[in-house]
């Protein structure tokens, strides 16, 4: 029983070293910040965190129902669902490119991330990424007198995410955010259907409470004077199991993506108005 108990503390002090030495660790001071986010997502919107040369993001990402609809609907298990699942590849250390379908809506969008300016301890004090997007709707419109045309279809997003990593634990984005959409209308998940073009400038943050896991919150503010619009607010926790990043998150919210984020119809968070959601992330290294 000693040895037996012996051999158990040594696998565990075993693993506790493997695990320091897995920790990516700068050789120069002066060198990019890495991970001021664990994935390409804080919560629902882009982050700063660039892909390498080479690697491969796939995200699943599924929000629910609200969970004032009570236990009949299981607090919005049963109903309201929202999915996405993307795919984004880097092609240099600085710029990646994407293809992602949501079911609201059913849309189909390609989007890029380009690394503008990376935070360095002694020179630059944020990191900078442009982020544009175009999407496609594909949702049946026959039932209107005239249906919609491909460009009618077409949407247009761009979000500049600019963060910076504070400490270890503390990373803060502001996120700057504009969508237009060719054509609107009732039969869209928006919250106005007069309104063509929304703008919004986000704030996102994570705070580490362990080497692996972090608390994560978002608030997107209604700045366009659209009806309905109201806040969109997510609060949630990031866990990293090594490739992957499992987020567990509440947001007032059913939107996943960019267009949608600054457009669609909020909830109250403080009556009750909001949903759960998740995102699966898993990055490969595929050259």
């Amino acid at each position: 029983m000693r040895l037996f108990i012996l051999c158990i503390v040594f696998l565990l002090l075993s693993a506790q070293e493997c695990l320091s030495q897995l920790e990516r660790q700068r050789v120069a001071d002066n060198e990019p910040v890495e991970l001021t986010f664990m994935a390409p997502r804080n919560i629902n919107l882009f982050t700063v965190e660039p892909l390498s040369r080479g690697e491969l993001h796939y995200s699943i990402m599924h929000t629910f129902g609200e969970v004032d609809s009570g236990v009949r609907n299981l607090w919005g298990i049963d109903q309201g669902a929202n999915v996405r699942f993307s795919f984004e590849y880097g092609f240099t250390e600085g710029l990646s490119l994407g293809f992602g379908r949501s079911s609201m809506d059913k849309i189909y969008d390609i989007h890029a991330r380009w690394s503008v300016i990376r935070q360095k301890d002694s020179s630059i004090p944020v990191s900078i990424t442009f982020a544009p997007s175009v999407g496609l709707t594909t949702g049946s419109f026959g039932f209107l007198e005239e249906d919609y045309t491909f460009s009618d279809r077409m949407s247009y997003s761009a979000a500049l995410p600019v963060a910076r990593k504070f400490s270890s634990d503390l990373s803060m984005q502001i996120v700057p955010m504009l969508t237009y959409f060719s054509r609107t209308g009732p039969e869209l998940n928006i919250s106005d259907p007069e309104v063509n073009t929304y703008f919004s400038v986000g704030l996102s943050g994570r705070y580490k409470f362990s080497p692996r896991s972090a608390f994560t919150f978002q608030f997107i503010p209604p700045i366009t004077n659209a009806e309905n619009l109201g806040w969109n607010i997510g609060t949630g926790i990031d866990i990293e199991t090594g490739g992957h990043v499992f987020q567990m998150f509440f947001t007032t919210s059913r939107a996943l993506n960019e267009a949608y984020l600054v457009s669609a119809e909020n909830g109250s968070f403080f009556d009750g108005e909001f949903r759960f959601g998740f995102n699966v992330n898993r990055l490969f290294r595929v050259r």
